[in-house]
């Protein structure tokens, strides 16, 4: 009897197992491996059409480069493109409805949200692509394959992917070009002068310009390259946001017949080439402020964020190079900093390392006394407040709050910073010149510093035990505790 049991037991395992093998292994392995919408090789689709209810967008692809071809000829955003693609061609089969309704506007297909048709390089053409309604729940769209009479679910995304304008599908970019080509850049305005940032050349034998690899001008002054390079890529990163007229009959409607700003980039040696971005007049759209602008060369007037002309209406003083004193702090052997109210502290190398003068009996705290060179090499000013500066009292430093002067090992004044705090402002110079730069309140703040900053404070004394209570005060003692703890009230 055992023995049977176990054979019979045996036979449905093994059906079990037979029938898990044949009917459920690869029903698993379909599901796990879903149908594609469309079978095609994106890469080998050369057309897109999206016909919507109301307008028609087609896309053709030329020696690898995207273009609108309805309802504009235009260049189109490729990144843009490949995406809509993408919703396409990656689309999976969900689920099929094999029964074919005889009603499609229960599914939204009587009238699609959109139908996409796909060319491919070799002239055929997939089953067109409609897309319908969402699912109530599940997160699913209906869609319908060309002429078929069964219906597809796919993911919801699909909608959301085809649902394009032509401004989506445009390319967004105005001025093309790479960093390291450009030469020149010139910035005028409509009733100011021009701004021209001018790369040094390789052989320039001005120190002061090749450190920056850019001046400004006017002035011929070196440049930030940091500031050259920030702006740089706002005016290379400065994107349409849409696109108001194609082929505009008159100018001035835009205010560009006489454009707020003209900002040319030149390219190559010798002239190069040029291209040049006119800003013109703001203009509001629904809640969104925008200005309009164009390509001198091109005739599409394209709507920028509000905030591009402040990005790009610069002016020399912020350009500059607004390093206060630029030096090797390896070259300092004397630190003075003196402090209006005549408090100072002086910082001397000596073998090897740091000592404060008047105060031998206090370790120099050397890890602030260089930090504080270095914030003193970086001091930098965040515009040019006064050139030339013919009285300092507006700016606080005829009786500077600051005065940093340094000193080389051979007894060589480096130079001077004066630096002050004048009606809510910070203002820096180098001692001698003639340029007045204001500054960021924390360029300030690492300067004004106490002798204490620079010497080491002695540990904390270890408490005495609190086991034992200590001993009790007398009356007079008491009183006397009072008196000081009002006083402390007092100083506070």
């Amino acid at each position: 009897m055992r023995l049977g049991r176990i054979l019979v037991l045996a036979v449905l395992v093994a059906a079990l197992g037979a029938y898990l093998w044949i009917y459920e292994v690869p029903k698993a392995q379909r599901e796990g491996k879903k149908e594609k919408l469309v079978a095609v090789d994106k890469d080998a689709v050369t057309g897109i059409t999206l016909t919507y209810p109301d307008r028609e967008i087609e896309l053709h692809k030329d020696d690898g480069t995207w273009r609108l071809v309805r309802p504009v000829q235009a260049t189109a955003d490729d990144a843009t493109v490949k995406a809509l693609l993408g919703t396409i061609t990656d689309a999976e089969v969900q689920r099929t409805l094999d029964q074919a309704p005889t009603d499609l506007a229960p599914f939204g297909l009587d009238k699609p949200t959109v139908v996409a048709k796909l060319t491919v390089k070799d002239g055929s053409q997939p089953p067109t692509v409609a897309v319908g309604k969402n699912t109530a729940i599940g997160g699913k769209t209906y869609v319908r394959k060309g002429d078929e009479p069964k219906l597809y679910l796919t993911t919801s995304s699909i909608g959301f992917g085809l649902n394009k304008q032509v401004k989506d599908l445009r390319d967004k970019q105005i001025l093309t070009f790479k960093d390291d080509d450009v030469t020149r850049v010139d910035i005028r305005e409509q009733a100011g002068q021009t701004v021209a940032l001018v790369r040094a050349a390789k052989d320039a034998k001005d120190a002061a310009a090749t450190s920056s690899g850019w001046t400004v001008s006017p002035g011929d002054h070196p440049a930030d390259s940091t500031e050259v390079r920030s702006y740089l890529s706002s005016l290379r990163s400065t994107r349409a946001i849409d696109f108001p007229d194609d082929a505009p009959a008159d100018l001035g409607k835009y205010g560009l017949a006489d454009a707020r700003l003209a900002v040319t980039v030149t390219t190559g040696t010798d002239g190069g080439k040029t291209q040049t971005l006119l800003v013109g007049a703001e203009t509001t759209q629904g809640t969104q402020k925008q200005v309009y602008a164009k390509r001198d060369d091109q005739p599409t007037v394209y709507a920028l964020g509000e905030w591009s002309f402040r990005t790009l209406d610069k002016n020399a003083g912020q350009f500059r190079d607004k390093t206060v004193l630029g030096f090797d702090p390896g070259r300092v052997a004397k630190a003075v900093l003196a402090h209006k109210d005549g408090a100072s502290v002086t910082m001397v190398r000596a073998d090897g390392g740091w000592k404060l003068e008047g105060q031998d009996a206090k370790k120099p705290k050397e890890t602030a006394i260089t930090s504080f060179l270095d914030d003193v090499r970086e001091l930098r000013g965040s515009d040019v407040a006064a050139e030339p500066a013919s009285d300092l009292k507006p700016y606080g430093l005829d009786a500077p709050d600051l005065n940093v002067t340094l000193t080389d090992k051979e007894g060589q004044p480096i130079g001077s910073v004066l630096a002050a705090k004048h009606d809510a402002k910070y203002y820096v110079m180098r001692a001698g010149t003639q340029t007045v730069f204001e500054a960021r309140d924390y360029m300030y703040n690492r300067l004004d510093k106490q002798p204490k900053d620079f010497v080491e404070q002695p540990a904390a004394a270890n408490p005495t035990s609190t086991t034992s209570p200590p001993p009790a005060a007398d009356q007079g003692d008491a009183g006397d505790a009072g008196d000081d703890a009002g006083d402390d009230g007092d100083a506070d």
